[in-house]
């Protein structure tokens, strides 16, 4: 490989980790029952996000990533709202810490964490004092490839379906605002993409484009 080829990682690349971390590696393996939706040929969230960890709560069971949580619906995986008592390793990206009297909090759009001994716990909303809104950065981006609709958020991709919003795996072509919080400069012959959860983008006048990077065709 002569000068001009070489890929060059400017910072170390962060991966969130959780309570339970799965180890994924290629092409993600889902569970049993996920496999077999897929070869019924049912598509709808028939996938979960890589890095993704299994949380418990009572006898219930969750899946979460970058602070997006999911559940076994009828035909896959759909998001949830955060269950309260869930805990997870580390805080999700775009966090925001606030203090109500002595007690601190880690907000996450609409989701209240705090400190516990194995992480970071899923609680009420703080009722002391009013809460200033969730930031921008937090909301989903809407996000259009040919004539289908993609949200956007922290580098993961959601579709909306009967059951609900479902992740899928992130769209050629999609252009976003904003790169991942978590994205490493990669330079490839002069030009420079950005890698996260082995996503690559390109910057363009219109933003930030999902692509295959040329050393990978």
């Amino acid at each position: 490989m002569n000068a001009n080829s070489r890929m060059i990682v400017f910072r170390n690349r962060m991966i969130p980790t959780s309570v339970l971390l799965l180890t994924l590696t290629g092409t993600l393996t889902t569970a049993p029952a996920a496999r077999a939706d897929v070869r019924v040929g049912v598509a709808i969230g028939a996938e979960l996000p890589r890095g993704y960890a299994e949380v418990h709560v009572g006898r219930d069971h969750y899946y979460t990533n970058r602070g997006v949580f999911y559940q076994r619906g009828p035909r896959g995986y759909v998001v949830v709202h955060a269950p309260r008592g869930a805990v997870i390793r580390t805080l999700p990206p775009h966090y925001t810490r606030i203090y109500v009297g002595s007690s601190v909090y880690y907000r996450y759009g609409d989701v209240y964490y705090q400190p516990v001994r194995d992480g970071y716990v899923v609680v009420d909303a703080p009722t002391a004092q009013p809460m200033p809104p969730p930031r921008p950065a937090e909301d989903y981006q809407s996000v259009w490839v040919g004539k289908q609709e993609y949200l956007f958020k922290d580098g993961q991709f959601f579709t909306k379906t009967p059951d609900g919003m479902v992740w899928v795996a992130a769209p050629l072509g999609a252009v976003t605002r904003d790169l991942p919080a978590d994205a490493r400069s990669v330079w490839y012959q002069n030009e420079e993409y950005f890698e996260s959860d082995e996503v690559y983008f390109h910057k363009t006048p219109s933003g930030y484009e999902v692509v295959t990077p040329p050393w990978k065709k």
